[in-house]
């Protein structure tokens, strides 16, 4: 918007330019020496400020008196220049070449429009009625020129995405028509500021704070001229979290319907963030806290544990699940065959047809019931019964234990003993 209030400026004083750039006004300084502003050439576009800063420059019995506006945007540069002289003939004539190929003629106070910077002889002859030279004076006078405010931009963006604080600026749209910028002051919004004569490549770290926070970052560009601009652009930067510690994994039912409960035990999360776990399945993230889990199968899940807030992952906890899976407890079969008999004893063999649908059966205990027990996991085993005086009936129970989570499942047949 601002380049724009500038090219409509520069136009109008183009067209000033090309009718003389200067308008005669008879008029005089005031008796204290200063040029009289109500009696200077009007000013050009609107917002020129008033004239300031009179040098007062005598050669002579010849003083000349020379002010100028502020080149500053929305000002414009526009000198004003008044010849004092004393005992001049009535009809004087002031002849002005200001040095940039303008010219005025019949006033003693006028104007001057300069376009480019740099120094300018102004030379004054004043004539009589018949032109014939009385007095010829001259003064340099440096112009800072038209077009020298700059026009402040820049842009911002993070350098890394694993430093979110950490920000990169670019003031290199920054321009000036008819100048150089020579210096830009950033004031970053977080009480810190700093001056550079680059407009690149200017680095940044904001503030690490557990959330998200817009912070109005002014870049204000001055240009040789001294004329200034200022931007401001609020740069969003995005919280700072340190999510730690674990999670919790509970096993329930394990031997019949095996399912964990999850839940965080983490901190450092803040308010409102959501949690959502990948369960190692190659599945979708599912969302919850606490939530439970089913798995089918055995073996070691990494589980993740995710932390997102307002849509950005803050933090991700990694923790080993060890699953046992569906159908996992063992069931007890037992068979039995009678081997050898005698006036004593009986000798039987009884032998284990257990299985388990899922995994394997890693012990079997035998309790023959009489006293006597086998416990060094034999699928078969031979045992002798000794006979009584009376028939007696034996409880053989076989207890088998899975691979997956020390399920247990217990079998019994009976043998009876006939008498003596």
């Amino acid at each position: 918007m601002k380049s724009v209030k500038i090219l409509v400026v520069v136009t109008t004083l183009m067209m000033v330019v090309g009718f003389g750039c200067s308008k005669a006004t008879d008029v005089a300084a005031t008796a204290s020496g200063v040029i009289d502003s109500t009696l200077l050439p009007p000013k050009v576009g609107g917002a020129t400020t008033d004239y300031k800063d009179t040098v007062s420059i005598s050669v002579g019995d010849v003083t000349i008196l020379y002010s100028k506006t502020s080149a500053c945007y929305p000002s414009n540069e526009i000198f004003a220049f008044t010849a004092i002289a004393k005992d001049l003939p009535a009809n004087t004539i002031y002849q002005w070449n200001f040095g940039d190929g303008h010219t005025a003629n019949g006033a003693a106070t006028v104007g001057n429009i300069y376009q480019e910077t740099g120094y300018y002889t102004v030379q004054l002859t004043i004539t009589n009625a018949a032109k014939q030279p009385l007095k010829i004076i001259s003064v340099s006078v440096y112009a800072l020129g038209q077009q020298v405010t700059p026009h402040a931009s820049f842009y911002a963006q993070v350098f890394d995405v694993n430093y979110p604080n950490n920000y990169h600026f670019n003031a290199n749209s920054s321009n000036v028509p008819r100048s150089k910028i020579i210096n830009y002051n950033w004031s970053w919004g977080d009480s810190s500021n700093e001056q550079t004569v680059s407009p690149d490549n200017i680095q940044h770290n904001f503030p690490k704070v557990p959330f998200d926070k817009t912070y109005p970052v002014q870049l204000v560009v001055t240009a040789k001229s001294g004329c200034k601009d200022t931007t401001v652009v609020p740069v969003p930067i995005k919280g700072v979290y340190s999510v730690t510690g674990g999670f919790n994994a509970v096993r329930h039912d394990s031997c019949t319907n095996e399912y964990f409960t999850f839940t965080s035990q983490a901190i450092g999360i803040p308010t409102g963030a959501d949690i959502a776990w990948d369960f190692d399945e190659g599945t979708l993230l599912q969302y919850g806290n606490p939530i439970n889990h089913q798995y089918t199968n055995d073996g070691t899940k990494s589980v993740k544990m995710k932390v997102f807030y307002k849509g950005n992952l803050i933090g991700e906890i990694v923790q080993p699940v060890i699953i046992y899976g569906q159908n996992i407890r063992p069931k007890a079969l037992i068979q039995k065959s009678k081997t050898s008999i005698s006036a004593n004893w009986e000798e039987w063999n009884c032998y284990s047809q257990s299985f388990v649908p899922h995994g394997g059966i890693v012990n079997n205990f035998w309790d023959f019931g009489d006293g006597q027990i086998d416990n060094a996991n034999n699928t078969s085993v031979y045992h002798k019964f000794n006979k009584a005086n009376n028939q007696v009936t034996y409880p053989i129970k076989l207890i088998v234990t899975g691979s997956l989570g020390g399920c247990t499942d217990t079998a019994i047949t009976y043998i009876t003993i006939p008498a003596l």
